[in-house]
Formats: structure tokens, sequence, C-alpha cells
């Protein structure tokens, strides 16, 4: 398998520890591989850019400041929704392997391609689920499951909440991962939090090194205070066409 250049290898290195990430050997090749996995795949379009600098720097690395989130130190389980080419899904499980994982995504073509990852990297304990997240919100093999959920430039924070606070148990955490956050957003998304159950526990800058190219990022964190009523999530679309928070 192909390695990173070793500028980009050490800038990444780096950059995890200054995160008080510790990833092993194994780890970090496992993480290599899968961006070029990433940057190899021609049977789908999953991640926009096949250009492996951009992937490792802008994707693989940036899903693994998930874990500046002290919830994932404790979690048994989790759920990625919206996991397009499993981000930030298959990083955190290489990084955390203790962790069972279940990736949903509603299009077909990028459930094969993290299946075909999944085999490819060896990795047990991956649930891949070819759905709507509305969906799998519902069911009740999923509802109230996790202990963490996260997101990745899936919408805003208000339909963020709807699609994943469900999912989580009472005392779960919702980890959002957002750019630039407006407080027109935080203030629409904290609404929609408490309509569901949660709160706004915390919003994390995410600290770069100087030579990491990459803009602005945070974490959103909603912690789930009690069960979310029954009529949540919507059914598939709403949360996106009609937030919750918004003019309610």
């Amino acid at each position: 398998m192909k390695r990173c250049s070793n500028y980009l290898l050490d800038a990444f290195i780096r950059q995890v520890r200054r995160w008080g990430i510790a990833l092993t050997g194994d780890q970090i090749a496992l993480l290599e591989h899968y961006g070029r996995l990433l940057e190899g795949y021609d049977l789908a379009n999953v991640i926009g850019t096949r250009v492996y600098e951009r992937i490792m720097e802008d994707h693989v690395l940036d899903s693994l400041s998930c874990l500046l989130v002290p919830s994932f130190d404790t979690a048994r389980n989790m759920v990625d929704i919206g996991t397009g080419g499993g981000l930030p899904g298959i990083p955190l499980k290489i990084a955390r392997p203790v962790l069972s994982a279940s990736l949903v995504e509603s299009t077909a073509k990028k459930t094969s391609f993290l299946k075909y990852v999944a085999l490819e990297l060896g990795l047990e304990g991956v649930e891949i689920l070819n759905a709507r997240a509305e969906n799998v919100g519902k069911d009740p093999l999923h509802r109230a499951s996790y202990d963490v959920a996260t997101t990745r430039a899936v919408s805003s924070l208000a339909a963020v909440a709807e699609y994943c606070v469900p999912l989580v148990r009472v005392g779960g955490q919702v980890v959002a991962m957002k750019g630039r956050l407006t407080t027109q957003e935080l203030k629409e998304g904290t609404h929609a939090a408490e309509l569901l159950g949660a709160r706004v526990a915390k919003v994390l800058l995410v600290p770069l090194l100087a030579e990491v190219r990459a803009e602005e990022r945070c974490l959103v964190v909603l912690e789930k205070i009690r069960e979310t009523p029954a009529r949540y999530p919507r059914k598939p679309g709403e949360a996106r066409k009609h937030p919750l928070g918004v003019g309610n």
C-alpha cells in the first residue's frame, strides 16, 4: 500500500497527538489504507475529491477531531448519520476499535462502498444501514440505543438534532461537526434540541496546528436529558424542509 508523504504523515500525527489521541502504528496504517480506498473507488463518487492529501487532511483527520469530546472514552456504541463514505464513523471506529459502530446512509452506492471498506480493513462490530435517518430513529431496534451519535456536513443543527437525538439513550450525546456556526443556527438548534429532549452541552472549537490546512471547525455537543416524544423524528424530508426551532 502506498503511504502518505513524510510531511503529511508527520503533520497528521502531530495534530492527533496535540488533540490527546493515542494511535498505534497499525491504526495509522489502517487510516492511510482507508484514505486510499476513498481515493481509488470508481463505482461511485463517495467523497467529492480524489486528491489523497486532501482526503487525509480535510476528511480523515477532521473526523478524528470528534475524539475531543470525552464521551468517546467510555462509549460502547455509536451511530453515524449520513455517513456517506464513512465519515466520521470509519476513522472513529479505527481509533476506538471497542466501539460498535452503526453507519447510516440512504444512498445504496455509498453503502456498497462501506461494505467494501469494512471487508478490506477487516473491521468488526460495524453495521451498515441503507436507510433514512428518520426511519432508523423510529425503529425500536435503534431508537434510544446509542451512547453517541455523530454527523458531518449533513444539514442545519436543528435538522441534525431531529435526526440524531431520538437515537441516543438518555445521558447519551450527539456530536455535530460544523464549520462556522452562526448565532442564528445555534439558537434554532438549541430550540429544536429542547423539543426533542436534549440540550446544547457545549460548543468546542477544534484547535488546529499551523501546518494543517483546514477551515474553521467546531463540534456542537447535544446531551439527551429526557426521552424524545414519540412523534419525532417526523416523516422523511420534514426535518430538512421544515426544521424544528425555526419559526416554532
